[in-house]
């Protein structure tokens, strides 16, 4: 199997690029202040609620082939400090009861390199990860005419109505897959409540991997999986989800493998289209760390007012081995950036860089 060397040519931006990820940045923006105004403090642009901040470890698996040894990953045997966040995707702290997509953030500490220039931490590497293989908009042009559905605006929207709402597309996409169909947007606003610890979690568009091209996933272990039992939940109270998290967490630890899909064909496997699900028999995922989250108290609100207020997770930041590719991943970039900045300015906040687990409360 031959893999996909990187080189910059393999982005190739959409026409008018700078235009349209100034016009998301203004539409996730006035998002944020519709829900500073709603909620009397601004929050995350997105997956605004966390269900879980935990303390881990990462661990570089030992004997890596030469194509998985790369970047982060080159260093066989080392352990990270990683910090991991676990958030359903609305801009609104919202009830578990509208379940929709669902997301796991991950930010790696005390990594040594040279970082992208638009990466605001230079000792971090953050991976932003959702429970979909792909993403739901093609590219950048495609991301800003998602944001023209009703449903994206959930901070304008009163929250009954969102509930309603995401059942409502629950089961019309249940209907689809009866027939064998499925329909991305339907699956953002409404899919069935899982264990948030019971879910794959995916970077859904391409990253540089050293000198290759890859997607990068994070699977819960099968001794995790066999813990947890059924990973449906009946969600009848609106913070079921942290409590789900915090009962797992007070008598187990949680482990995951972390894999990379790597490229092999820019055709079946392309860059700037992020809607396209890689097709595995091309290319399995393939295992390059452990990552460990051990018994935690999972969330209260000591750790919120610390660890998720002043924390950014931002896919720019990221070793330059280990660049985001694509034009939906440049919005994100960009995106991001400027909700932390305002999310920071208005709550009169100091973002935090950590060095260490221990700049973190328990």
């Amino acid at each position: 199997m031959s893999f996909v060397t990187y080189s910059p040519q393999v982005e190739q931006p959409i026409a008018d690029e700078t235009a349209i990820l100034a016009h998301i940045e203004q539409v996730v923006l006035e998002m944020a202040q519709a829900a500073t105004a709603k909620y009397g403090r601004a929050m995350h642009g997105t997956h605004a609620k966390a269900v879980g901040l935990l303390k881990g470890q990462l661990t570089v698996l030992d004997d890596l082939p030469p194509e998985l040894s790369q970047g982060l990953f080159a260093k066989a045997g080392h352990q990270y400090e990683v910090v991991a966040r676990f958030s359903p995707g609305p801009p609104v702290p919202i009830s578990d009861k509208a379940s929709g997509q669902r997301g796991m953030s991950i930010k790696v500490l005390g990594v040594a390199g040279e970082h992208l220039v638009q990466s605001q931490e230079k000792t971090t590497q953050d991976w932003v990860l959702a429970v979909d293989k792909a993403f739901n908009a093609a590219d950048a042009r495609a991301f800003l005419k998602f944001f023209q559905f009703p449903a994206a605006k959930s901070p304008a929207i009163p929250e009954g109505v969102i509930v309603a709402g995401s059942q409502i597309a629950r089961d019309l996409e249940a209907v689809l897959e009866s027939v064998g169909l499925e329909s991305p947007n339907l699956k953002f606003f409404g899919r069935p409540p899982r264990h948030p610890l019971s879910d794959s979690y995916y970077s859904q568009a391409a990253v540089r991997y050293g000198k290759y091209i890859a997607k990068l996933a994070v699977f819960p272990s099968a001794e995790l999986l066999a813990l947890i039992g059924e990973p449906a939940l009946e969600v009848t109270e609106d913070e079921a989800l942290r409590h789900a998290m915090n009962d797992y967490f007070a008598d187990h630890e949680a482990q995951f493998d972390i894999r990379v899909q790597l490229c092999t064909d820019l055709t079946s496997m392309p860059i700037e289209d992020t809607s396209v699900e890689w097709p595995e028999r091309h290319s399995p995922y393939r295992t390059v760390g452990r990552l460990v989250l051990p018994r935690q108290r999972a969330y209260s609100e000591t750790k919120r007012a610390e660890f998720d207020e002043r924390l950014s997770f931002n896919p720019a930041h990221a070793l330059v081995e280990h660049q985001p590719l694509g034009s939906v991943m440049r919005a994100r970039m960009q995106v991001y950036a400027a909700t932390q900045r305002y999310r920071q300015t208005t709550n009169q906040i100091d973002a935090l860089e950590p060095h260490h687990l221990s700049d973190l409360p328990d």
